[in-house]
């Protein structure tokens, strides 16, 4: 080996030593033997050494298969370094050999338990596998990662990640906070609360977060794509072209950035233009033109052209027959015109080892739903819990669909059975509290909401909630004032929320007040029955008897079967108003 070699593999290593880890080989070697005549400790641990100093160097080349050759040998020499199995594990993962990985972290983790990338990576590599057991250990495995080195970035923002999936949002938060505090030049951690702002619809935050982002570094391209869409969510059409040309004249060979801008074009009607941007994305090298089509489909599906998207997904299956994901869209476009018996007759062709056997189980669930046959959609729907009982979507659904047939303790089973293993799951503690109100259980509505907000409280719908309910009741008015106008600060042009505001105020009799929000929220939601019946009862004791007659009627109009309980009990409410306004006129 040359001494430039050892020169720059040495400088190699310590750059490894940099990132926190002082020692790379352990202090107690195997006391088994590695060839017929036993060597000592001593010699093992230099052969160990030599052979990592050669992998460095097999790596500076790019010579991986090499790379991982020399990490082998240094094991063998070294078997308890919980470094050079971290290292193997980083090379497998690199080839694709995920199993080997795992193996090799669970062995590294084992022999120091202080280690913490190990850990680190473990978690990460547990949180996108296809095993429900290994994504449950992945909070558990990140979390240890953080209490060994609470310095280190990656791990408190692959946690937020999965906090994100599992709908924890203000764990996410405090975790991706915690990035920018450690590394304040760490553009994910910036990027990742500006997706959490984006999530509950406060574009201008999303918008100081990304650009926090992008002052870090100006190349990155899904900060850029997502502040695009944040210009374009307020109507800022320039802006966001502007941005996407940016993106182009930065990454000219990356294939999102032609494909993100097609979508863009595509969706403010710009078709030709669009097209241009596809056809520029297919030129790319290794731009398949069934990825074209799937990105056409999904296009076509999201403007509600759901004939073109069947075309894009046939020409896809006419190549390829057993393409389950072109199977799957192919029936949710038959779903959404209404070709039902097509959609399930598809649907039965995906096989119960795919990966969206799950998925074609929920559709078929709502696919009977459409049909107005809820037994059938109950089978399907427990079919798919049974598969994925911890997803919260096939939970939500299932929940959903027993509330629709009158057996809402089994849908509060469910839910409490999810948040048993899921304590902080905010949808389905909505979903939960929203049942028990359906119950006329108001009171523990509540406290469930009060539950929810105990683990968000920002979440405008359950701080909404208990204070419509309060005013529903006619109790504590002024805290449900305040409730209110917490949800308002968070959402400010929700017509729900304004009109539960404008509900407090017809309940506190200040009604010129209730008359400006709830016309307001009618503007906002015309199709909503609930306010058109606040806005009747508003006027009848302002004494406009022809315009409360005129609400009630136009609530009474906005419902179409099939109507679930509470629509059933309302329209009832609302018609008898009408019958009873019409004899005082007579």
């Amino acid at each position: 080996m040359t001494l430039r070699i050892v020169i720059v593999s040495f400088v190699l290593l310590l750059d490894l030593l940099s990132c926190g880890q002082k020692t790379i080989l352990t202090t107690d070697l195997a006391a088994s033997s590695i060839e017929d005549n036993p060597e000592s400790n001593t010699k093992s641990k230099h052969k160990a050494y030599y052979h990592f100093i050669l992998s460095k160097h097999h790596l500076l080349k790019r010579k991986f298969s090499n790379t991982l050759q020399q990490l082998v040998i240094a094991e063998k020499y070294d078997p308890k370094s919980a470094y050079l199995k971290h290292q193997l594990a980083l090379l497998y993962i690199s080839a694709g050999r995920i199993k080997e990985a795992i193996d090799k972290l669970e062995q590294s983790v084992e022999l120091d338990p202080k280690f913490a990338p190990s850990f680190t990576t473990l978690g990460k590599i547990y949180a996108v596998s296809h095993n429900a057991e290994y994504r449950r250990k992945s909070v558990e495995i990140l979390k240890q990662a953080t209490q060994i080195n609470p310095d280190d970035p990656e791990a408190y923002l692959s946690l937020g990640i999965i906090q994100i999936e599992s709908g924890k949002y203000s764990e996410a938060e405090e975790n991706f906070r915690k990035v920018i505090e450690i590394r304040p030049d760490n553009e994910r951690g910036y990027y990742f609360i500006a997706r959490l702002f984006y999530e509950k619809e406060d574009f201008l935050g999303a918008e100081n977060y990304y650009a926090k982002s992008l002052e870090i570094n100006p190349s990155f391209a899904s900060a850029l794509i997502e502040l695009a869409l944040v210009y374009e969510k307020q109507g800022r059409i320039e802006m966001s072209r502007d941005t996407y040309k940016k993106i182009i004249n930065l990454l000219p060979h990356s294939l999102e950035s032609y494909v993100s801008y097609g979508n863009f074009l595509f969706r403010i009607g710009r078709m030709v233009e669009a097209k241009e941007q596809f056809e520029k994305a297919e030129s790319l090298s290794g731009y398949q033109n069934s990825d074209l089509k799937f990105r056409l489909g999904f296009l076509y599906i999201e403007n509600k052209e759901f004939r073109k998207a069947i075309e894009e997904f046939r020409l896809i299956l006419s190549s390829n027959p057993n393409n389950e994901r072109a199977t799957y869209y192919l029936a949710l476009s038959h779903i959404e015109i209404g070709e039902y018996d097509q959609a399930l007759r598809i649907l039965d062709s995906i096989n119960p080892d795919s990966e969206f056997y799950s998925e074609s189980l929920v559709q078929k669930a709502f696919t009977h739903e459409k049909k107005k046959n809820l037994v059938k959609s109950l089978q399907f729907a427990k079919q798919a819990y049974g598969h994925q009982p911890n997803n919260r979507i096939i939970v939500n659904y299932l929940g959903s669909v027993y509330r629709r047939l009158d057996r809402s303790r089994e849908a509060i089973k469910i839910y409490k059975k999810f948040l048993r293993s899921n304590p902080n799951d905010e949808a389905i503690y909505y979903s939960l509290g929203a049942t028990y109100y359906s119950m006329e259980e108001e009171e523990k509505s509540i406290n469930t909401m009060k539950e929810l907000i105990k683990i968000n409280p920002s979440h405008a719908d359950a701080l909404n909630f208990i204070g419509y309910t309060y005013a529903d009741m006619g109790v504590n008015l002024d805290e449900a004032e305040d409730l209110i106008k917490r949800a308002l600060n968070i959402s400010p042009n929700k017509g729900y929320i304004i009109d539960s505001l404008g509900w407090v105020y017809y309940k506190k009799r200040r009604y010129k007040e209730a008359t400006q929000l709830l016309e307001k929220a009618a503007s906002l939601q015309p199709n909503d029955p609930a306010i058109m019946e606040h806005l009747g009862d508003l006027y009848k004791d302002k004494g406009d008897t022809l315009k409360a007659l005129e609400y009630y009627k136009r609530g009474v109009g906005l419902f179409k079967d099939p109507l679930e309980r509470e629509d059933v009990k309302l329209k009832m409410r609302l018609q008898k108003k009408v019958n009873s306004l019409k004899r005082n006129l007579n």
